[in-house]
């Protein structure tokens, strides 16, 4: 679930799950929601293989990685799939479909996943993940 919170100049939003491989299905659902509007197709996927010190960097190395295919290859993702998960370790796939004006509308220029306010921690049985996009 994600839930968008206020913030002063960028935007912010809170991932809750019950896995933690969902909160990075969540991150590439709501940075999808901010980059463009329209129906994604899942017509080609783009490999994704991050490996960091700790969770709170695979997030940003995730999102990195989602806006470089969007800008650098105009692919739009619909889905990631989750292929392995650690503390240390992202690997997956990126589904989704080339950019289409006639299909897709750009909703906001989005420059960046910041370390600002950043967290993933598990609460009980839950996974949460605080993110701020720089706009």
């Amino acid at each position: 679930m994600i839930r968008w919170l206020d913030h002063t100049a960028d935007v912010q939003m809170e991932i809750t799950c019950g896995t933690y491989e969902a909160v990075f299905v969540e991150l590439v659902k709501g940075l999808r929601e901010l980059l463009v509007q329209g129906d994604i197709r899942e017509l080609g996927r783009r490999e994704v293989h991050v490996e960091e010190p700790a969770p709170e960097d695979l997030i940003v190395s995730l999102g990195r990685t989602t806006l470089r295919y969007f800008y650098g290859e105009e692919w739009v993702p619909a889905r990631l799939e989750v292929q392995e998960a650690s503390q240390t370790r992202l690997k997956g796939a990126l589904w989704g479909e080339p950019f289409n004006p006639a299909r897709h509308t750009c909703q906001l220029e989005v420059k960046g996943v910041t370390y600002h306010a950043l967290l993933v921690e598990q609460k009980g049985k839950d996974w949460r993940a605080v993110v701020t996009f720089d706009v």
